[in-house]
Parts: structure tokens; C-alpha cells; sequence
């Protein structure tokens, strides 16, 4: 019904009325108060007439009576502090009601006892300390009431309560806590269990202890000093305080407003909806049927004691009473009602008119009615509160039914209310629970089943990279905590899509550039430099399809830390990384790409990124001595050649995604001299179209410019439509790795018949002598092999020992090479304590040239430019047989530069020799099974 239906969230609540039906029908009264019952906390007190109560009009037997009342009011069986079944709402709770009572009754008890026993004595008192104790213990145990179940579940439910009530705080630093452990210690694993049980076992802790203090004298009963009858003075212990109002100095009337001022009191917080507990999304008052309120009875006494507490606090009662009376007793509300003043008349009752409005409006009409003009009037300060209809006034009885269908947003508060609640304590422990057991830790973001980002800590991270990552990392910790140190950030695929294919092989670049900047690491930190190199990872993806992602994250990190000097890695060109270039592009980290080779790949506009810096032959480089090799002649088998100048068919992958493929067969269709044409394929069912197509049209080579992991279908579709031809198959860099590992399979046996171009050197092991920094991460390569064979066993598939590929090492080395060279030149230039490492790395590459594993490195003095001096390797293979050294190119400019001499210069330190150990010497040779590489990814 409307009256006891409470307002929306957002608005104030209102005075509700005391109703009174008077007349002959007044058994109407519990007709109506049970419209509300089933809906909100109901409860019908049977109020005793006087001749029944034996009551005098102030003893002490109309207050026995008022307790008694006062104690079924709000009674956990049938009173208000039932719960409402099917509510989802806990019932309301009135512990200030309930210690006054009980001690009350303790006083009672014990006169009574005295009595009884006849131990009365003078000095015979009641030891209010030990019943407190004795109170306190019987509320704690679940089975203080005999035992029963429905004791065990009131009193769990108690517990829950102030569970909910207390943990919220607690909860919250709870969650502060274990985010800043795990962030600070940057920890995974059973050290993140340990911390986040220990975080929510100080939560209960600390839950508990502030339900006990609550539940002290200090704060949960801390009311009672701020209310005015018979307030508890300062540093009143509870129990003295107790036995004070039992025992009363003036008299028994300053008890009774006190008591009906707690019952106000409860129902108050009850309903309060500043605590997620107990209830502010109760959708209704709670409705009292008081019986009988005629004159000399306990339900008069009652409406006289609430009319005076509300009409002193101003108290805004939720509570709904209704009663009846023979007549309206006219001395509740009089000259002492506060909105009593000599300039307006005295706030009359609204009572119903002869014409026989109901009480409360119809649904059709909500504007007419008792009800709505009473509300109308209660919007003075302190309203009469008293609705009274006269029943022997109307015509006709009506009855009263009930409102229909409940609003949804009724049915919707309890869900709402326990969202709340359930929020308010498990979003923080939840949030950190996912943040210490989250699938990646802190740093990284789970995106497609990969963690990407920037960590160090190398759990999220592909198991086959964990010696190489144990390795570095142990590195790290080698510095001492007071150093100085700069920065390089490893930028490439660290993990594996789930139910990728070929897992084992797809991070096998990775491994070997985390090799070759493990190589340069260790060597520079051994030479005592001013300041120490520390690598940090920063994951991709797998093919590099997150590289954006990462980027962010590094770019995040680098506005806060200026020790991060460059990126390393970056090894393949693709749209994605292209995105990641520009953003690190816009926090101007140097950034150093090991295999990427695309010219456009760091051009934005008309424009190339000036902090992008290419370690490997550009496509436009490579195009040039591809065309060359052509012009001299190309490898048909081991006794002939193709003539000069052939027509070439370019099979070009025209994925939206890749800018390699397209990037190189563009270059050489512009750089090459002789007649060729584009055979465009997205997927492996076109490339063996286009190669059909293509060897029907007669061409004499297939210069295929797509990724390495196509070898087998570009196998199959050669020696399907173009191996009787005398087509021969050319491939670019990417093909290097993959063709080269499934020569190392079977060297003697293989059906390879192929001419490809390398980056680096990829066997430089078989050199003999080797000097310098190549000699220096050859040696390295066959440590971190050992390592690997340890991790994985000798039992691995094939029978293999595991590799890596010494190209991308050479590589990569040659970019930490770089960098530390850059940081020394700036820290030798202009070193302070305010030096920027970042920028006097960036101005220091500029024109940088140095002599790394690869050979003679150069970079451009101006940023528009292409790096110069990279060196390019060509082979063949053919089949049943190793692969064969065909030329070494180091094009400049328009010219080739190609010799077909491997060992054409020294490759060796200039720049590094000032200190630490002397280069070191090569390691015992690989056999060759362990000379080729396992597929990778570059360019």
C-alpha cells in the first residue's frame, strides 16, 4: 500500500503516519495493516486493556507492560525483527532495544530471585560486569539457545552480518595490499597464493576486531551518549551504564522514552541508507498493528511515549502504526506539539470526511484521499502524525485490497542490494585475487590467450625461451642495487597463440636474438663501465600480432623511466609493427630492428621515423644484388646457369596485414633489368595457382618474396608444375631459416632445390679462426645450446640436438652493440648525474659506424636517409646435398659490391678494447645438424 512504500533511492523519505480507526468497525484496522504484511517487516501486538494489565496510570506495572510490549514488537519469531519471507532482505536488527531490555530484566530477575530464595539482603547487589561477560558469551556461540538449528542458523546469520558490515574496509586493504606486493616484488607463482591468503586472513582478522569493537561499550552502544534521556556520561563503562538506567536516580519515566528512543534508533539505522548493512534497499516501512490503543491500555501508553520522542528528537519514524480506539484520544496531539505557535493554529489530526474517502487513493487517482492530503500537511517541520478514520461514518464498508502488481523497481531492490553488498566486499578481494593469480602478471595483458606487455618475470613467457630468459635475467641481477645503469628493451614474440602450429619452432629467432644481446650484455657489464646494461622483454605476440599492444606499454613506462635507452628486436615487417613504431615514434625511443627489411615499414607521410634504425640489408638493398646475381648468372644446378637476365614471375603476398612481401617484389621489379611479372596469392592454395600460371607463361625463375612457413607448399607446387620446366626457385631472406633447418634434417637425403638470400652469415661456426665479436657469439651460441639440451633433454623429437639460429644472434648482438656504443660516446661526450640517456642514445647512433659480428656497421648522419654498410650472403641448395656459399654483398649506393670470397675482411673490435677479457676465441664446431636453423621470422 502507498503508505508504507518507501521513496526511490535518490529521494528523501517522508512521515508516515499513525493510523487510528475509531467507530464501531474497528476491526477494520488489522484489514488494512495486513495489505501490508508478506511485503515489509510485520508485526500484531495484542495491546491488554487496563482492567486486564492491572496497571495504574504511572507504576510500575504500566511500564512492565510496556516492555513486554515493547520486547513483542520486535521479537525475532513474529515481530518486526522477523524476516520477510522471500524478500532476499535480512530483517531488521534492534540491539539498543534489546540491552535495554535485557537489563531490565536482569534487575527484575534478581529481585525476583531475592524474593524467592529469601537472600535479601541491605547490601545485596548485582554483579553487572560478570552478566555482561556472561551476555557477551552466549551471544558468540551458535548454540546458546538449547542447541536448535534454527539458533545455530540465527546466529550464523548474525555472523554474516557483521561480516558484510565490517569487511568492506578491510577488504579494500586487503586488495591495496596484495596489488602493491605483487606490483613491488614483481613475484608469481605460490609467493602471489601466499600473499593474497595472507591478505584475506588479516581482512577476517581485522573484520573481527572491528566487530568487536563495535560491539563494546565505545561504538556500537556509543549511541547512547549522544541521545538525551538518561545519556551515558564519559568514560562510562557499559555496565555501570546499565545498571544506571535500571536502577534510575529520578524515576521510571526517564526509562520509558529512552527505551522507545532505541526501538526509534534501530528502525533508524535499519533503514539507513549510508551503510551497505542492513537493508537501504528495503522498498517499504515497516508496519505495526497495535490492537487496541483505547484509553488505560498499553497500545495508549505506547502512541503517548512515541509522540513525545518524535515531537522532541524530530524523528522521522519508519515505521507505520496502526490501531484502533473507541474515540479519538484527543490529548496526544495538544499545545506542547512543536508546531504549536501563537501566529498558527494547533496541527489538527487529518481525519476522513463523511463522504467516505478510503484512506489511501485509487490506482486511477492518486491526487484525491486521506492519505494524500495528510501528506500534503506533514510537510511542516514536526506534522501531527496521527490519520485517524472514523469508521462510523461511512456509508458503505468498502474494504481494503491490496495495490496489485509491485512496481518493478520493488522487486528489483533486494537483487540490487545484494549487488551492493557482494560488491562492496568481493570486488576488492577480487580485484586482488586477479591480480596476484591473473593468467599474466604484472605488466602483461591477456589478449587472444597471450600475455602482452613488459615484464621481466618470464613465467607467462614461452617454456622454450626460459634458459636464454633465466639467463639474461640472472644478468640482470647481477648489478648491484646502487648502480647506475641504462636500459634496452627486447622487443619481439615471446609466446605462442594456443593450439598454434608448431610451437616449438615458432620462437626460435626470438631465442637466438636473446642469445646474441645476452652475448653483448655479459661482455659489457665484465668491462667495468661507468654504468651497467640491464634488458628488459617486451612480448608481441606470436608473429608479432600484438605489436602495438606492447608498444604501448612500453611507451607507458619509458614517460617514467628515463634509464630505457632503445628497443631492440622489432624483427618483422607488418602493419602491426609498423603501428608499434609509431608510437614508440611519438616518445622518441631509438628503436633497432634485427630482420625487418620493408623500406616503407618506418615511413609515415612522406617521411621515415628518424629513430628507427634498420641492422639488416634494406629490401631496396637487397633487390639491387638480387638483380645483380641474375645478371651474372644464376645457379640452374652445380654445372650451369640460367642466363643473364631470365624472365623472373614474382609471387608476391598480398595479405593486408604484411608489408615485407610486397615492400621486395615492388624494389626488384623497379631495380631489375630483365622482363618480369607479379603473381599475387593470399593463401596456399593460390601460391600453387599462381606458380601453375606462372611456369605455363614461361618464366625461367620463381622469385618467391612470402614467409618462410610456405616452404613446404612452394616445394610441393615446384616439383608439381614447374620441376620439368627447369624453373628455378629463388627465394628472399625470410625463406633462409626455415630451408636451411630442413637441409640440417637430412643433409644427404633432402629434395630442396633452391637460391635464397641471408642477412647474415648462417653457418658461421664453419669458419675456421674466427676473431672477435662473431667468434665471441658463436662461443656464446654454443653455451646457451647447452643450456637448452638440459632444459629439454636428448630424447627430443627427431633425435636432434637443440639449435638456434645464428643469424639472428649476429644480428641482434650488432644492435646492443650499437647502443652501448652510443651510451659510452654520450657518457664520454657529457656525462652528469641530469645526462638523458635516452636522447644522447638518440644523438649519438646518428652516423654511427662500427665493426659488430655482421661486419662494418654505418649508420645515416641524417634522418631521411637509409642506414648504409649491411651485408648480404647468397646460396643454393640443391638436392641431397649442404648448402653452398655463392656471394657476399655489401651494396652502397647503385653498386652491388659482391665478392664470392666469404672471408673478405676481418671482422673484429675496434671500440672495445679498453678493457675486460680479450676477444674470445671460437667454439668447437657444430656438426651439421646443428648449423641450420629452426624456422623463424624475419624480416
Amino acid at each position: 500500500m502507498r503508505m508504507v512504500r518507501r521513496p526511490r533511492v535518490w529521494r528523501r523519505d517522508v512521515f508516515v503516519p499513525i493510523v487510528i480507526f475509531t467507530g464501531d468497525k474497528q476491526g477494520d484496522a488489522e484489514s488494512f495493516a495486513r495489505t501490508g504484511k508478506g511485503k515489509v517487516p510485520y508485526a500484531k501486538v495484542e495491546s491488554a486493556r487496563a482492567d486486564q494489565a492491572e496497571v495504574k496510570s504511572a507504576g510500575a506495572g504500566e511500564f512492565a507492560a510496556l516492555r513486554k510490549l515493547i520486547g513483542e514488537v520486535i521479537a525475532e519469531d513474529k515481530g518486526l525483527g522477523s524476516k520477510v519471507a522471500g524478500s532476499l532482505l535480512p530483517a531488521p536488527r534492534f540491539p539498543l532495544t534489546e540491552i535495554v531490555l535485557w537489563a531490565l530484566q536482569q534487575r527484575d530477575d534478581f529481585e525476583k530471585s531475592q524474593k524467592v530464595e529469601g537472600k535479601a539482603q541491605p547490601d545485596a547487589k548485582l554483579d553487572w560486569a560478570d552478566k555482561m561477560r556472561e551476555r557477551r558469551r552466549e551471544r558468540s556461540s551458535a548454540w546458546s539457545k538449547g542447541g536448535s538449528f534454527e539458533s545455530l542458523v540465527q546466529s550464523v546469520g548474525g555472523g554474516l552480518e557483521y561480516l558484510v558490515r565490517f569487511l568492506s574496509a578491510p577488504a579494500v586493504g586487503a586488495a591495496v595490499v596484495t596489488v602493491t606486493l605483487t606490483e613491488w616484488l614483481d613475484t608469481a607463482g605460490l609467493i602471489n597464493v601466499g600473499i593474497l591468503a595472507g591478505a584475506v586472513l588479516s581482512a577476517l582478522v581485522a573484520a573481527g576486531l572491528l566487530a568487536g569493537l563495535w560491539s563494546s561499550s565505545e561504538f556500537r552502544y556509543g549511541w547512547f551518549a549522544r541521545q538525551r534521556y538518561e545519556p551515558r556520561r564519559r568514560g562510562e563503562q557499559l555496565h555501570l551504564y546499565m545498571q544506571r538506567i535500571a536502577y534510575p536516580e529520578s524515576s521510571q519515566a526517564e526509562v520509558e522514552p529512552l527505551l522507545m528512543n532505541a526501538l526509534l534508533e534501530d528502525l533508524r539505522l535499519a533503514y539507513s541508507r549510508r551503510h551497505p548493512w542492513p537493508g537501504w534497499g528495503r522498498g517499504g516501512y515497516a508496519v505495526l498493528l497495535l490492537t487496541n490503543a483505547g484509553a488505560n491500555t498499553v497500545g495508549r501508553r505506547f502512541l503517548t511515549v512515541m509522540h513525545e520522542v518524535l515531537a522532541v528528537t524530530g524523528q522521522k519514524a519508519p515505521l507505520l502504526v496502526v490501531t484502533s480506539a473507541d474515540s479519538w484520544p484527543e490529548e496526544i496531539c495538544g499545545d506542547e506539539h512543536p508546531s504549536w505557535t501563537s501566529l498558527e493554529p494547533v496541527a489538527e489530526p487529518s481525519k476522513v470526511s463523511p463522504a467516505g474517502e478510503p484512506p489511501e487513493a485509487s490506482p486511477k487517482d492518486k491526487r484525491t484521499g486521506t492519505y494524500t492530503k495528510w501528506l500534503a500537511s506533514s510537510s511542516r517541520v514536526a506534522p501531527c502524525p496521527y490519520l485517524v478514520v472514523d469508521m462510523g461514518k461511512w456509508d458503505k464498508h468498502r474494504g481494503f485490497t491490496e495495490e496489485g502488481a509491485r512496481r518493478l523497481v520493488g522487486r528489483m531492490r533486494p537483487i540490487g542490494y545484494w549487488l551492493i553488498v557482494g560488491m562492496t566486499v568481493l570486488f576488492p578481494l577480487g580485484l586482488g585475487g586477479w591480480t596476484v593469480l591473473r593468467p599474466c602478471e604484472p605488466g602483461l595483458s591477456l589478449v587472444e590467450g597471450e600475455c602482452v606487455g613488459v615484464s621481466n618475470a618470464t613465467k607467462n613467457f614461452d617454456p622454450a625461451l626460459a634458459p636464454i630468459l633465466n639467463l639474461i635475467n640472472k644478468e640482470n641481477d647481477r648489478i648491484p642495487s646502487d648502480a647506475k645503469m641504462f636500459k634496452i628493451v627486447y622487443f619481439g614474440p615471446l609466446t605462442t597463440r594456443p593450439g598454434s602450429r608448431a610451437p616449438g619452432t615458432r620462437v626460435d629467432g626470438t631465442f637466438s636474438e636473446l642469445a646474441g644481446v645476452y652475448a653483448r650484455q655479459r661482455r659489457y657489464n665484465n668491462n667495468k663501465n661507468s654504468r651497467w646494461l640491464y634488458v628488459k622483454f617486451a612480448n608481441s605476440g606470436e608473429d608479432f600480432r600484438h605489436a602495438d599492444v606492447a608498444a604501448r606499454a612500453i611507451a607507458e613506462r619509458a614517460a617514467e623511466d628515463r634509464a630505457i635507452a632503445a628497443v631492440i628486436g622489432l624483427g618483422w615487417s607488418r602493419t602491426s609493427v609498423q603501428r608499434a613504431i609509431a608510437t614508440l615514434h611519438g616518445v622518441q625511443v631509438p628503436m633497432l630492428s634485427t630482420t625487418a627489411t620493408a623500406n616503407r615499414l618506418a615511413v609515415f607521410g612522406r617521411e621515415r621515423s628518424g629513430y628507427f634504425y634498420h641492422m639488416a640489408a634494406l629490401n631496396s638493398r637487397q633487390a639491387l644484388v638480387i638483380a645483380r646475381w641474375l645478371e651474372r648468372g644464376l645457379p640452374a644446378a652445380l654445372d650451369r646457369k640460367v642466363r643473364p637476365n631470365p624472365k623472373v614471375g614474382i609471387l608476391r603476398f598480398t595479405n593486408p596485414e604484411e608489408i615485407y612481401s610486397v615492400d621486395l617484389a615492388e624494389a626488384f621489379q623497379d631495380r631489375y633489368a630483365g622482363e618480369s611479372e607479379f603473381y599475387d596469392f593470399q593463401d596456399p592454395t593460390g601460391l600453387k595457382r599462381e606458380m601453375d600460371r606462372a611456369c605455363d607463361d614461361g618464366v625461367e625463375v620463381l622469385f618467391y618474396t612470402g614467409r618462410g612457413d610456405q616452404l613446404a607448399v612452394l616445394k610441393e607446387g615446384w616439383e608439381s608444375f614447374c620441376a620439368k620446366k627447369k624453373v628455378v626457385l629463388l627465394a628472399g631472406d625470410d625463406m633462409t631459416n626455415t630451408a636451411l633447418a630442413e637441409v640440417a634434417r637430412n643433409e644427404t637425403g633432402h629434395d630442396i632445390d633452391l637460391r635464397f638470400i641471408a642477412l647474415s652469415d648462417p653457418a658461421p661456426e664453419k669458419k675456421s679462426g674466427l676473431r672477435g665479436y662473431e667468434g665471441h657469439v658463436v662461443k656464446v651460441l654454443n653455451e646457451v645450446k647447452s643450456e637448452l639440451a638440459k632444459s629439454v633433454g636428448d630424447d627430443q623429437k627427431g633425435g636432434l640436438a637443440p639449435v638456434v639460429p645464428p643469424s639472428h644472434a649476429m644480428l641482434a648482438h650488432d644492435a646492443a652493440l650499437a647502443v652501448t656504443t652510443a651510451v659510452d660516446r654520450m657518457l664520454a661526450a657529457s656525462w652528469s648525474e641530469a645526462t638523458d640517456v635516452r636522447a644522447g642514445t638518440q644523438e649519438h647512433l646518428r652516423g654511427l659506424e662500427v665493426t659488430g659480428a655482421t661486419g662494418e656497421l654505418r649508420f645515416s648522419a641524417e634522418r631521411r636517409r637509409e642506414d648504409e654498410k649491411r651485408s648480404l650472403w647468397l646460396y643454393s641448395i640443391f638436392p641431397k646435398r649442404p648448402h653452398k656459399f655463392e656471394m657476399r654483398c655489401t651494396p652502397v649506393g647503385n653498386v652491388a659490391n659482391c665478392t664470392s670470397d666469404m672471408t673478405e675482411e676481418p671482422i673484429g673490435p675496434k671500440d672495445d678494447t679498453r678493457a675486460g677479457p680479450p676477444p674470445a676465441t671460437p667454439g668447437p664446431s657444430a656438426s651439421p645438424s646443428n648449423s641450420a636453423a629452426l624456422p623463424s621470422s624475419p624480416s
